[in-house]
């Protein structure tokens, strides 16, 4: 499948899974080009990090697990839209008790790219 395609069709399977966060992303875009699904990433991310950042477990404990499942299911290209949209960007700018909220959450296989990419975040 192509690069394209397949990473469309990921962002498709998390606007099902989640609709109000996507419809959410989907208003940030407005000024993004139809293909830029790593960006439309990074703001799905942001819903995830303000979840975090509210202590909304049910949430956190939802995106993390979907993405967990879209990780191991994924192809190549998934898998680096996944790891440089999405999880290079969980944590942003909280602070360190969300950090230290947030961090147990956090699925070993989406752990495992945070720390290739960060190192161990700051406890």
């Amino acid at each position: 499948m192509k690069l394209r395609e397949s990473v469309a069709k990921m962002k498709r399977a998390v606007a099902a899974q989640f609709p109000e966060d996507a419809a959410a992303t989907d208003a940030q875009m407005e000024f993004f080009d139809e293909d830029a699904y790593e960006t439309w990433l990074e703001r799905f991310c942001d819903t995830t990090n303000a979840a975090m950042a509210r202590r909304d477990e049910q949430r956190v404990i939802a995106h993390l697990s979907f993405m967990s499942q879209q990780l191991e299911l994924a192809d190549n290209a998934v898998r680096c839209a996944l790891d440089v949209a999405y999880v290079e960007n969980l944590m942003w700018n909280l602070d360190l008790d969300g950090k230290r909220w947030a961090w147990p959450r956090i699925p070993s296989n989406l752990k495992q790219l945070y720390l290739d990419m960060w190192g161990q975040p700051e406890l």
